[in-house]
């Protein structure tokens, strides 16, 4: 009896190495083809990035990223089914661990720049407003709810997006903008604007005939438009 169950512990064990092994080999494969993929056409993301859904995505040339991105296109979470879509342009630069998520639509225009830890998302864990019906009951663990699934986010050509920002769903970030360290975006970025803060709002903006970034006066309406 002692021998069968010493020969079942080693059969399990060493079929778990195997198992194991197999998967690892299969990461390297995997990340290895997407390197060679990635670099023919000039891009260059870190092997530690984390990239789902590649068929659902759309990368221009000369993006580079550092390590730990998570770029997901979600097209499947439960019994909910998407057709995500995530652009991302020509010479982005992204720092490191930055997160963009799509069920819907991302579009990342050229020449942006991400700090690190940098949230994207065009989507949430549950609904919140709208029809009663399809609200979301707190009730529900957070990971077992409906995801969000009809806004989209645009950030324009050359913004500049610092460390530890959040872009939340719904959201447009008008070109030549600059979205300050640790703001959430929560509404519409007029172009050629600096934002910061939680909520982001508007404190400077280009003026073309100063040729400079002017402050916003306390007269002047801060606030960003909702979407």
């Amino acid at each position: 009896m002692k021998n069968f169950f010493y020969l079942l512990w080693k059969n399990i064990h060493c079929n778990g190495v195997i198992l194991g092994c197999i998967q690892d080999i299969r990461l390297i494969l995997n990340k290895t083809f997407s390197i060679l993929i990635f670099h023919r056409l000039g891009i260059c993301i870190d092997i530690n990035s984390k990239i789902i859904g590649k068929k659902y995505l759309q990368i221009g040339k000369g993006m580079s990223a550092g390590p730990y991105l998570w770029l997901e296109a979600i097209n499947e979470y439960h019994e909910q089914q998407f057709t995500p879509r995530i652009i991302i342009k020509n010479n982005v630069s992204i720092s490191y661990f930055c997160h963009i998520g799509a069920v819907n639509y991302i579009e990342i225009g050229n020449n942006v720049l991400f700090g690190s830890n940098v949230y994207v998302t065009d989507h949430n864990h549950g609904v919140y407003s709208g029809d009663t019906v399809w609200q979301s009951n707190p009730k529900e663990p957070p990971a077992q709810r409906m995801l969000s699934c009809n806004e989209k986010v645009i950030i324009g050509d050359n913004v500049w997006i610092g460390d530890n920002v959040v872009i939340l769903p719904g959201v447009t970030i008008g070109r030549g903008s600059i979205i300050a360290a640790s703001a959430v975006v929560s509404k519409d970025v007029p172009p050629y604007s600096i934002v910061a803060g939680i909520p982001a709002k508007v404190i400077k903006k280009w003026d073309e005939h100063q040729n400079k970034w002017v402050k916003i006066s306390r007269g002047e309406k801060g606030e960003l438009d909702s979407g």
